[in-house]
């Protein structure tokens, strides 16, 4: 288990959560689906990066 911050992409709010995967780096493509206590939603998360599948980062 890995513990992660990211930001909500509809709320803009960050937010911990748990991941339940491997957070190796070879899983750098792998995505796991994790429901958002921000906005109720669910997000795919980076197993390796912690980033939301389509963030590009600013």
């Amino acid at each position: 288990m890995a513990h992660i911050l990211f930001r909500c992409p509809r709320t803009k709010m960050n937010v911990q959560t748990w991941l339940h995967g491997d957070t190796a780096p070879e899983k750098d493509r792998e995505y796991e689906i994790v429901n958002c206590p921000a906005c109720t939603q669910m997000h795919f998360v980076n197993l390796a990066t912690g980033k939301l599948l389509g963030d590009h980062g600013d």
